[in-house]
């Protein structure tokens, strides 16, 4: 196996795809446009659905890149050896062109002729049916025949090996490749990931695009088939360097190097910190650089928690002054600069700005927390560390390390029920937003797109009223063909003002939203 760095690893992946006829997709922002259900950039195909299901793409039914992608469903296993927030992933696409064979094939090109893995420790997953679609014998096919043995093989279920991007799109069956990363050389006879999963690393995905579900669960072909992959950038990192962890490679040796020396601390006696604060950095200056700010909902919202969680992981290993901390972020922008290219000023006063905030915080967390202390005798109440967290949003962790000091339990076991149940009530409140947005969508057949005239012209005069809606349920909504007001998108609000018709009636604006391209004023 050849030993690349991360750019020319970048470089491989390009000049291979480009050899079979695929085109460059420029890479896109990390944050979710305005008409996605996600706050990121989660996958590229959330982009490409329409092509998927058979619109012509502008540039070529073969495309490849490597895109930057945000995922927090992981976030509390940062730490380990390969799970990041941030991580840029590989893809190539084929819409209608090539299928099964021609992309399995290239997947162990790619892999034994170009990197020159050693066969013997790859292993592959496949869909092994279900009541929707059969056993997928193509793929197992194709791979025995790229010479991938038949006991190297899993058929798995939908869990595993079925993939989509929501419950009405298109979808289907996957293949996914593994490499090798147990504590012997080569795994032993029989070793394959459906009986030996914990020593098998997942590092590609083949999503074979052929099928359709619709709004009632039923599945029918697309009139094209797709092939859909993604390929692990960073995990390759690690593979091709040889390094135990993604965290060793040339992605963060610079900058966990630069906290070893900000700290005077060793890297290998306080892995997961230093991991948590390089990531969470990493991906703070990533979606920063693309225009967000921290807040209190949605994209902004989750930006804050990493913001937080990497400072208070960084308070933990030193308490750094106002004057260091400004040192070490200019120090991280060389850091990870070669990685790309960094507003650095907008950066570094969002980030003073909102540890300078979350200082504040826990400094009245401290104060409420040390007083609980007070009268704990011995141990702390699951309410009370639950108050701290969710009323003044002070970590666990640092709470955690202020009662060892005072030699104080915690009762994590019932703080932890708590925090579920607050969990599952923010994914039920967010249900809610999408039935609503689901409901207003039976008055707009028929409404074109409203056209979002931003603050050129703020009187509106020549807007037309295309619709006046009474709800159901008693509200009021007016549609425009065009607009001056910004509709609520996750970590935006919606703005606030009042409308004058031409019949003179006058309505305040309660509440701006978007559904299917239509704006839509609730007013009063």
């Amino acid at each position: 196996m050849l030993n690349l760095t991360s750019n020319e690893l970048r470089e491989k992946w390009k000049s291979f795809w480009q050899s079979k006829g695929h085109v460059n997709l420029p890479e896109a922002s990390l944050i979710a446009d305005k008409e996605s259900t996600a706050l990121f950039n989660v996958a590229w195909m959330q982009q490409l659905i329409p092509y998927l299901a058979g619109k012509e793409h502008p540039l070529w039914h073969r495309l490849f890149n490597i895109q930057k992608c945000v995922r927090t469903v992981d976030i509390d296993e940062v730490w380990d050896s390969f799970h990041l927030t941030f991580f840029d992933m590989m893809w190539n696409w084929s819409l209608g062109e090539y299928f099964k064979a021609e992309a399995i094939q290239w997947s162990y090109e790619f892999l034994v002729n170009e990197l020159w893995f050693d066969p013997k420790k790859l292993a592959v997953t496949v869909f092994e049916g279900n009541a929707d679609a059969p056993r997928d014998e193509v793929a197992a096919a194709a791979w025995q025949k790229a010479w991938i043995p038949a006991d190297r093989i899993s058929f798995l279920p939908e869990k595993h090996n079925w993939w989509s991007p929501g419950p009405v799109w298109p979808c289907g069956p996957d293949t996914e490749i593994f490499y090798w990363v147990g504590s012997s050389e080569f795994p032993p006879e029989g070793s394959n990931v459906k009986d030996d999963e914990d020593n098998w690393m997942e590092i590609w995905n083949n999503v074979f695009m052929e099928f359709y579900r619709d709004e009632k669960g039923h599945f029918s072909k697309l009139s094209q088939h797709n092939v859909d992959t993604g390929m692990w950038f960073e995990r390759m990192c690690k593979v091709l360097q040889w390094k135990d962890s993604i965290y060793e490679t040339d992605l963060f040796a610079p900058f966990i190097s630069l906290l070893e020396k900000t700290t005077g601390l060793t890297y290998k006696w306080n892995e997961r910190k230093f991991r948590i604060v390089a990531d969470h950095l990493r991906t703070a200056f990533m979606l920063i650089n693309d225009g967000l700010t921290p807040s209190n909902v949605g994209a902004g919202y989750v930006l804050r928690m990493i913001v937080r969680r990497c400072y208070y992981n960084l308070i933990l290993l030193k308490k750094l002054n106002s004057e260091e901390l400004s040192s070490f972020v200019d120090a991280a922008f060389v850091s990870f600069k070669w990685l790309r290219e960094f507003d650095e000023d907008r950066i570094k006063k969002t980030l003073i700005n909102e540890i300078s905030q979350f200082e504040k915080t826990i400094a009245k967390g401290k104060w409420i927390l040390e007083d609980l202390l007070k009268n704990a005798n011995g141990k702390l109440a699951w309410d009370q560390i639950f108050m701290l967290y969710d009323t003044y949003g002070f970590p666990l962790e640092i709470t955690k390390e202020i009662a060892a000091e005072k030699g104080v339990e915690l009762d994590l076991e019932w703080y932890k029920k708590a925090l579920e149940k607050a969990k599952e009530k923010s994914r039920q409140s967010t249900k809610v937003m999408f039935q609503k947005t689901a409901d207003w969508s039976k008055y707009l057949e028929g409404i074109p797109a409203t056209e979002f005239v931003w603050y050129w012209s703020l009187d509106f005069q020549d807007a037309k009223l295309l619709k006046e809606i009474d709800t159901e349920e008693g509200q009021k909504i007016l549609i425009f063909d065009k607009t001056p007001f910004y509709p609520e998108m996750w970590w935006q609000n919606w703005d606030s003002w009042n409308v004058v018709l031409d019949d003179w009636r006058e309505y305040t604006i309660l509440d701006v939203q978007k559904t299917a391209g239509v704006i839509l004023h609730f007013v009063k």
